[in-house]
């Protein structure tokens, strides 16, 4: 019998945003965005305990899939990056785009649609509302420019939680300006800020910085008590088993799985 923990869903305000969200007529597939798969919420704590607050970009194929943000390579990378600051469980993680993105020139323009704004602003503010986040870390320009957009409104003026800015995790795309040692760089400067910051993480852990790339232990299975009832173990712990099928289809529609071998 397997007796992994799971996640139960959203309480409170969480469960209310995921009731009532943008449709697609707000984030349209004409406009770039995967709106065929659905809206991805969270991963974390969508109940008011979350003491660190990360902000990714979007979902992509293997998300939606597990219906839960940050849950394939990135989200493996980003996964390990929260561990090293004692952070186990106590983290909640939003996007700045609630939907997909097939086409980044046609969907990131509308980062700051009234629509989009209005409801991840919401977001942030369920979020805080406890009081409980000690930092906030955003992966990414989309995910920075959301959160700039959130403490310079009404909504976020009186905000003094710290933040911190990192590269998004696959910043070091093969062939792009950024490189495996330029992310790892990166990523150990808004740790050390981080972890000077952190009062109460679940575990008091020195800090360890990246080496020259990314070790087995930084890239940790995404904990099955993020994600729902009875996904299977194989994907939280591997990645790209889930790819864009061949031929993708209108607005990416075809995913491809392959469970990989035992």
């Amino acid at each position: 019998m397997i007796t992994d923990p799971f996640d139960p869903g959203p309480t409170g305000r969480f469960r209310t945003l995921c009731r009532r969200y943008p449709d697609d007529t707000v984030f349209r597939g004409a406009d770039g965005f995967r709106s065929l798969w659905g809206p991805v919420f969270y991963r974390g704590r969508a109940n008011g305990t979350a003491r660190l607050l990360v902000v990714g970009q979007d979902p992509a194929q293997t998300e939606a899939f597990t219906r839960r943000i940050l849950s394939g390579q990135a989200g493996r990378r980003v996964q390990g990056f929260v561990e090293k600051l004692g952070f186990t469980s106590s983290y909640l993680m939003v996007n700045a785009f609630l939907y997909g993105i097939y086409n980044q020139k046609m969907a990131l323009p509308h980062l700051n649609d009234p629509e989009v704004v209005a409801y991840r602003h919401r977001w942030f503010a369920a979020a805080l509302a406890p009081g409980r986040i000690e930092a906030v870390v955003t992966f990414g320009t989309p995910a920075f420019e959301a959160w700039r957009t959130f403490v310079t409104s009404p909504e976020g003026a009186d905000v003094s939680v710290f933040h911190q800015r990192a590269l998004h995790p696959t910043a070091d795309k093969p062939g792009g300006p950024i490189s495996r040692r330029d992310l790892l760089d990166n990523w150990n400067v808004a740790l050390g800020r981080l972890h000077a910051r952190v009062q109460q993480p679940d575990e008091a852990r020195p800090l360890v910085p990246y080496g020259a790339d990314f070790t087995p232990a930084e890239l940790p299975a995404i904990p099955s008590r993020d994600l729902p009832a009875g996904l299977p173990g194989w994907m939280r712990d591997t990645d790209f088993w889930a790819t864009l099928g061949d031929p993708p289809g209108t607005e990416r529609a075809n995913i491809s799985v392959e469970v990989p071998p035992a």
